[in-house]
Protein backbone atom coordinates (compact mmCIF):
# COMPACT_ATOMS: atom_id res chain seq x y z
CA UNK A 1 0.00 0.00 0.00
CA UNK A 2 1.17 3.45 -0.77
CA UNK A 3 1.77 6.11 1.85
CA UNK A 4 -1.26 8.18 0.64
CA UNK A 5 -3.61 5.18 0.94
CA UNK A 6 -2.49 4.52 4.51
CA UNK A 7 -3.01 8.19 5.46
CA UNK A 8 -6.50 8.29 3.88
CA UNK A 9 -7.44 5.01 5.58
CA UNK A 10 -6.27 6.38 8.95
CA UNK A 11 -8.30 9.60 8.50
CA UNK A 12 -11.44 7.63 7.56
CA UNK A 13 -11.13 5.32 10.58
CA UNK A 14 -10.56 8.32 12.89
CA UNK A 15 -13.66 10.07 11.52
CA UNK A 16 -15.76 6.93 12.02
CA UNK A 17 -14.58 6.60 15.64
CA UNK A 18 -15.36 10.27 16.38
CA UNK A 19 -18.78 9.92 14.72
CA UNK A 20 -19.68 6.92 16.89
CA UNK A 21 -18.57 8.77 20.04
CA UNK A 22 -20.58 11.90 19.15
CA UNK A 23 -23.73 9.90 18.30
CA UNK A 24 -23.52 7.93 21.56
CA UNK A 25 -23.25 11.16 23.61
CA UNK A 26 -26.14 12.81 21.77
CA UNK A 27 -28.55 9.94 22.47
CA UNK A 28 -30.34 11.08 25.63
CA UNK A 29 -33.44 8.91 25.48
CA UNK A 30 -34.33 5.62 23.87
CA UNK A 31 -37.04 5.67 21.22
CA UNK A 32 -39.53 2.88 20.67
CA UNK A 33 -40.33 2.15 17.00
CA UNK A 34 -43.86 3.60 17.50
CA UNK A 35 -42.29 7.01 18.11
CA UNK A 36 -43.00 7.08 21.85
CA UNK A 37 -40.05 7.72 24.08
CA UNK A 38 -38.97 5.56 27.00
CA UNK A 39 -38.23 7.53 30.18
CA UNK A 40 -34.57 7.80 31.10
CA UNK A 41 -33.23 5.90 34.07
CA UNK A 42 -31.68 7.81 36.93
CA UNK A 43 -28.27 6.94 38.32
CA UNK A 44 -30.02 4.78 40.93
CA UNK A 45 -31.76 2.68 38.27
CA UNK A 46 -35.17 4.28 38.89
CA UNK A 47 -37.26 5.53 35.99
CA UNK A 48 -37.85 9.27 35.95
CA UNK A 49 -41.31 10.23 34.73
CA UNK A 50 -41.99 13.74 33.42
CA UNK A 51 -43.89 16.06 35.74
CA UNK A 52 -47.06 17.65 34.36
CA UNK A 53 -48.87 20.51 36.10
CA UNK A 54 -51.17 21.73 33.30
CA UNK A 55 -53.01 20.50 30.24
CA UNK A 56 -55.17 21.66 27.35
CA UNK A 57 -58.25 19.55 26.76
CA UNK A 58 -61.72 19.34 25.25
CA UNK A 59 -64.74 19.20 27.58
CA UNK A 60 -66.83 16.03 27.23
CA UNK A 61 -69.25 16.74 30.09
CA UNK A 62 -69.81 19.07 33.03
CA UNK A 63 -71.31 18.05 36.38
CA UNK A 64 -72.07 21.19 38.41
CA UNK A 65 -73.53 19.10 41.26
CA UNK A 66 -70.26 17.36 42.15
CA UNK A 67 -68.18 20.24 40.73
CA UNK A 68 -66.35 18.15 38.13
CA UNK A 69 -65.55 18.19 34.43
CA UNK A 70 -64.78 15.20 32.21
CA UNK A 71 -62.21 16.09 29.53
CA UNK A 72 -60.02 14.40 26.95
CA UNK A 73 -56.78 15.45 25.33
CA UNK A 74 -57.17 16.44 21.70
CA UNK A 75 -55.62 13.36 20.06
CA UNK A 76 -56.32 10.83 22.82
CA UNK A 77 -59.40 8.84 23.76
CA UNK A 78 -58.66 8.61 27.51
CA UNK A 79 -61.19 10.47 29.63
CA UNK A 80 -59.90 12.50 32.59
CA UNK A 81 -62.06 13.60 35.52
CA UNK A 82 -61.14 17.05 36.82
CA UNK A 83 -62.56 17.85 40.26
CA UNK A 84 -62.79 21.55 41.06
CA UNK A 85 -62.72 22.97 44.59
CA UNK A 86 -63.85 26.23 46.22
CA UNK A 87 -60.51 27.91 45.45
CA UNK A 88 -60.50 27.02 41.74
CA UNK A 89 -60.73 30.11 39.54
CA UNK A 90 -62.71 29.65 36.30
CA UNK A 91 -62.30 32.28 33.59
CA UNK A 92 -63.50 32.78 30.03
CA UNK A 93 -60.80 34.19 27.77
CA UNK A 94 -61.91 36.64 25.11
CA UNK A 95 -60.63 38.51 22.10
CA UNK A 96 -60.89 42.33 22.21
CA UNK A 97 -63.89 43.35 20.11
CA UNK A 98 -62.65 46.85 19.27
CA UNK A 99 -59.92 47.30 16.66
CA UNK A 100 -58.27 49.93 18.91
CA UNK A 101 -57.83 47.21 21.57
CA UNK A 102 -55.81 45.04 19.18
CA UNK A 103 -52.02 45.27 19.51
CA UNK A 104 -50.04 47.45 17.17
CA UNK A 105 -47.34 45.81 15.06
CA UNK A 106 -44.81 44.28 17.42
CA UNK A 107 -47.19 44.58 20.39
CA UNK A 108 -48.35 41.82 22.68
CA UNK A 109 -51.89 40.48 22.41
CA UNK A 110 -53.53 40.29 25.84
CA UNK A 111 -56.87 38.45 25.91
CA UNK A 112 -59.72 39.68 28.07
CA UNK A 113 -60.61 37.56 31.09
CA UNK A 114 -64.06 37.18 32.65
CA UNK A 115 -64.82 35.14 35.79
CA UNK A 116 -67.48 32.48 35.15
CA UNK A 117 -68.89 29.53 37.07
CA UNK A 118 -68.81 25.82 36.21
CA UNK A 119 -72.32 25.83 34.72
CA UNK A 120 -71.11 28.21 31.96
CA UNK A 121 -68.66 25.60 30.66
CA UNK A 122 -70.14 23.55 27.80
CA UNK A 123 -69.45 20.26 26.07
CA UNK A 124 -66.92 20.86 23.28
CA UNK A 125 -65.24 23.85 24.95
CA UNK A 126 -61.46 23.89 24.78
CA UNK A 127 -59.96 24.57 28.19
CA UNK A 128 -56.57 25.00 29.85
CA UNK A 129 -56.17 23.55 33.37
CA UNK A 130 -53.39 24.34 35.86
CA UNK A 131 -52.85 22.33 39.07
CA UNK A 132 -50.63 22.37 42.14
CA UNK A 133 -49.83 18.65 41.91
CA UNK A 134 -48.19 16.45 39.31
CA UNK A 135 -50.95 14.98 37.11
CA UNK A 136 -48.77 12.87 34.80
CA UNK A 137 -50.58 9.65 33.94
CA UNK A 138 -53.61 10.37 36.15
CA UNK A 139 -57.19 9.89 34.96
CA UNK A 140 -58.67 11.82 37.89
CA UNK A 141 -57.29 14.75 39.83
CA UNK A 142 -58.24 17.71 42.00
CA UNK A 143 -56.17 20.54 43.49
CA UNK A 144 -56.92 22.66 40.40
CA UNK A 145 -55.74 26.27 40.54
CA UNK A 146 -57.37 27.67 37.42
CA UNK A 147 -59.52 26.61 34.50
CA UNK A 148 -59.40 28.89 31.46
CA UNK A 149 -62.01 28.49 28.71
CA UNK A 150 -60.62 29.41 25.30
CA UNK A 151 -62.63 31.77 23.06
Amino acid sequence: MSKNTIIILGVVITLIIFGVIIVSFLQKEKVVPTGESIPEESSLGETTEPEVFSLSAIVLSVNAVDNSIIVKLENKETEIKVILNEGTKITQLGIPSDIEDMPKQGGVFIPTEKDINISEISKGDKIFITTNTNIAGKIEFDDVIIVQVYP
